[in-house]
């Protein structure tokens, strides 16, 4: 089998319907239909799958595996695997490791934290969101949550005020999960978990929070140009803004304004 098998690239899946790179990491989303099979293949990079939905069989190394809902497990670079969906499919997530970058061997069930990250990635990546301290704060998350209990480290969060100062100060820069995890000199992994559990949201929902909150204001308060107001608030453009308003007040910022005028 492993002679006939074929290669894919760095960060190629099958079936795959987005991808994304947040904090240097390429993180993809595959949906796979019913009652197919893929053939033999490997790939040049270490990942780790998380299924959402579905299930499916999975051989590998001549001995078959069940992937149901909730598993996650890593392939490693040049391993040859075969899987078999079935009349459900599959929704996966993957999160892939530079080539020659070596993922963690895990091999398990998601815990309810990491199974809610995953989902929400998801979401983010469908959604082609542009946001990288949100996709990547999720993928940090996710991680942490993988590792044994043993390995993860509890320091008792001072730090976090610091973060949220930073974030408080500056809703509108596009922060990265580095330049955070550099500010509260924890690994980026540590500060995205730490701050989840403090708090009950994710790094990138609370700028969101704070960027919106401030639009709010500015909406209310005044007559500047929306454009002008979504580049000044950090957005990638008005549509983006206008998105991400419209989401979480029900309206668009123009109608919005025009409730306080």
């Amino acid at each position: 089998m492993a002679d006939e098998a074929h290669t894919l690239g760095f960060g190629l899946t099958y079936d795959m319907v987005a991808a994304r790179t947040a904090c240097g990491q390429l993180l993809t989303l595959s949906a796979h239909r019913r009652d197919v099979s893929i053939p033999p293949h490997r790939h040049v990079n270490d990942y780790v799958c998380i299924v959402l939905t579905g299930g499916f069989a999975e051989k590998e190394n001549n001995v078959w595996r069940e992937r149901k809902r909730g598993n996650f497990f890593t392939h490693h670079a040049g391993e040859t695997h075969h899987d078999c969906f079935g009349p459900s499919g599959a929704m996966c997530v993957n999160l892939h490791f530079a080539a020659g970058e070596q993922g963690p061997a895990v091999d398990g069930t998601c815990s309810a934290a990491a199974t809610v990250a995953a989902q929400r990635l998801a979401f983010e990546l469908a959604a082609s969101s542009r946001e990288e301290l949100v996709i990547a704060s999720l993928a940090a998350e996710i991680s942490g949550e993988l590792q044994p209990a043993a390995k993860r480290v509890s320091d008792g969060g001072k730090w976090i005020g610091l973060v949220v100062e930073a974030i408080s100060d500056e809703p509108d820069r596009r922060w990265t999960l580095r330049e955070l995890a550099d500010i509260a000199d924890r690994h980026p992994v540590h500060v995205a978990q730490a701050f989840r559990a403090a708090s009950g949201i994710s790094l990138g929902t609370f700028q969101r929070l704070r960027r919106l909150t401030r639009l709010s204001l500015a909406l209310r308060g005044g007559n500047t140009p929306l454009a002008m107001l979504a580049a000044e608030l950090g957005y990638c453009d008005q549509s983006h803004m206008n998105a991400e308003f419209r989401a979480s007040f029900g309206v668009s910022p123009g109608r919005y304004r025009r409730e306080f005028h």
